[in-house]
């Protein structure tokens, strides 16, 4: 009887999975320089991402867990870039405008309403996306 459990349990865990799936702008370290004028890039328009997350105990649950996205910054630690809310509205973003080479994120409205031991976080994100010019 316990082989059988020991098979199912066996089974059962074989055969679950887990996706997660991110989009990342990279920006150059600010050490690192490259020179681009308005000239080399091309305006693809303004970008809007939005998400809402509910937080009880300070623990984030219910929303997109497995979808984020982020402005890559390296040896930069941005408290912002941890919050799940941020990266669901950033992924939004970045999902809004798939052919941009460049995002510059320039707004960040966030609206907190306090629960009994909990709030609901609603950010909108507002960016504008460029397009590096080819020659």
């Amino acid at each position: 009887m316990k082989k059988i459990i020991y098979l199912l349990i066996g089974c059962v865990l074989l055969t679950s999975a887990c996706t997660v799936t991110k989009r990342r702008s990279p920006m150059a370290a600010v050490n690192v320089q490259i020179n681009l004028n308005m000239d080399d890039m091309e305006y693809i328009g303004e970008v809007t991402g939005s998400s809402e997350q509910h937080y009880f105990l300070g623990m984030a649950y219910g929303g997109r867990k497995y979808y984020s996205g982020e402005v890559y910054m390296p040896g930069q630690f941005v408290m912002a870039g941890l919050d799940r809310a941020v990266k669901n509205a950033m992924y939004d973003a970045l999902l809004s405008k798939p052919d941009a080479d460049i995002f510059m994120p320039f707004s960040f409205e966030t609206k907190v309403q306090k629960l009994f031991l909990g709030k609901l976080k609603k950010i909108t994100i507002r960016g504008k996306a460029f397009k590096i010019k080819t020659k």
